[in-house]
């Protein structure tokens, strides 16, 4: 029988798809002056692939929001909504801010750092 992408176990799935989903160290700590998330679609295209099924979006979620970039407001609200609404702050592990967001800062950290202590 040959095999097919469902019968594929979750940890080998989470293993694939971390190869994609992963930002090196040296990328997100890169402090050049034009920073190597300009321009950059990889979250988009991330999210398009965790299109294919239910499966792999339980699979990457965590992956997908294990590091986090943020580089306008638009992005600091959505990513607002999503943790506080979603509750998936517990997977983010790097949280890069690219400007400065005020009031979206204190929604994005604070519910996280309140859910810490309990």
């Amino acid at each position: 029988m040959t095999p097919t992408l469902s019968s594929v176990p979750e940890e080998i799935l989470a293993e694939i798809l971390s190869r994609i989903l992963n930002v090196p160290d040296e990328m997100f700590s890169d402090t050049s002056e034009i920073s190597p998330f300009a321009g950059s679609s990889q979250s988009v295209c991330a999210l398009l692939r965790l299109g294919v099924c239910k499966r792999w979006l339980r699979v990457a979620t965590p992956l997908l929001y294990g590091t986090v970039v943020i580089r306008s407001k638009g992005q600091a609200n959505a990513l607002a909504t999503v943790l506080r609404e979603q509750n998936l702050g517990r997977f983010v592990r790097n949280l890069r801010l690219e400007g400065g967001f005020g009031r979206q800062v204190e929604d994005i950290l604070y519910p996280q750092m309140h859910s810490q202590h309990h």
